[in-house]
């Protein structure tokens, strides 16, 4: 497809942050259901090993959001994340049925969207917390040992079902899951489905476009 169809929709920091949190993420699933289920364990075997990848992985999952938002790079990825805090008529008429919704112009990310990246923001956070308590409270606090790890379950479960949903729709969504890939997206998407954005477009280009062809300041040679 042409440059000319397509416009861009993620940088090169937001696609790295996406991949690698999504690998991480797959490899605790992966190593948190062998954990969990005997039968699955018995047949890997390497408890230790599997448990240590697990932990490892786990204190390091939160890393590639904090250093791409640390750096000079993250423009970009600081913008669309404050995407995911602004909440508007379009975000809430998204859970309408396809056949109800009132056509009103989206954003970049639907509600849908948004409230999945919550929702995984928050279960990371709190997996991280629960799973320290875990591995590196002392005695003492077996109570609370006993407390994270059923709460550490729960958001297992729970993560599961959302990356599995997450997967299903971008696999679903052909244009959306290759714009992750190489961060385009063709024009036509996103007029059709993200209109107050393409306009946020437009309005950006016209500036840039203004700001060239403005005269220079200054007084002219006589």
């Amino acid at each position: 497809m042409s440059s000319l169809a397509e416009v861009s929709r993620f940088d090169l920091v937001e696609r790295l942050v996406h991949w690698s949190t999504a690998i991480m993420m797959m490899t605790l699933i992966v190593t948190g259901a062998i954990l969990y289920l005997p039968s699955l364990a018995l047949r890997v075997g390497h408890r230790g090993l599997v448990e240590n990848i697990h932990v490892i992985t786990g204190l390091c999952l939160l890393g590639p959001l904090l250093l791409g938002v640390a750096g000079p790079w993250r423009k970009q990825l600081i913008k669309d994340l404050r995407r995911f805090d602004r909440w508007g008529a379009s975000d809430f008429d998204w859970f309408r049925g396809p056949t109800r919704r009132s056509g009103l112009e989206r954003d970049k990310f639907n509600g849908g969207q948004k409230i999945e990246a919550a929702f995984l923001g928050a279960a990371m956070v709190g997996a991280l917390l629960t799973g320290v308590i875990m591995r590196f409270a002392p005695s003492s606090w077996i109570t609370w040992a006993t407390g994270a790890t059923l709460v550490h379950d729960a958001l297992f479960f729970a993560i599961v079902a959302a990356v599995v949903t997450h997967v299903a729709f971008a696999l679903s969504k052909p244009d959306q899951l290759v714009s992750m890939f190489n961060g385009r997206i063709p024009r036509s998407w996103a007029k059709s489905h993200a209109g107050a954005w393409w306009s946020e477009l437009e309005v950006s280009k016209g500036d840039v476009s203004e700001a060239g062809s403005a005269e220079p300041r200054g007084g002219s040679s006589p």
